[in-house]
């Protein structure tokens, strides 16, 4: 008796499983969903394009990334995710990247221009949705 099953077992595998292999090949692509935090992305672009967006190895630099990440952590209104941006400081701009509320985008904004001087803000932070 369990070797009858045993073969009509086989044989429905050896009809099915070519079948089942062959669909998801004639499948037509998935629609691609309406991303709205992709939408709203920032242009990733300095307003001045020979403005550098990697960090500096200055003291100067180091000292207005390390100002910009500890008034982000002395900010309790801001998620664990929004302490944890990157913050990248040369002489001429602070990039800021990560991903964030929009109202946590402002005051993340903010808070970079106190401490970032004379050097411009880019920012190059992704809101998410909440």
């Amino acid at each position: 008796m369990n070797t009858r099953f045993f073969a009509l077992e086989v044989v429905a595998a050896a009809v099915l499983l070519p079948g089942a292999m062959t669909i998801p090949a004639l499948a037509v692509e998935p629609a691609i969903p309406n991303n709205v935090a992709s939408d709203e992305a920032p242009d990733m672009k300095p307003a001045d394009a020979t403005t550098p967006t990697t960090p500096a190895n200055d003291i100067d630099d180091l000292k207005v990334t390390a100002q910009i990440k500890v008034a982000l952590a002395g900010d309790h209104s801001l998620s664990p995710q929004a302490h944890e941006i990157s913050v990248a400081t040369n002489q001429q701009a602070v990039v800021l990247r990560g991903s964030v509320t929009a109202a946590e985008k402002e005051r993340i904004n903010s808070l970079a221009q106190q401490y970032a001087g004379a050097r411009q803000v880019i920012d190059e932070l992704l809101v998410r949705g909440m």
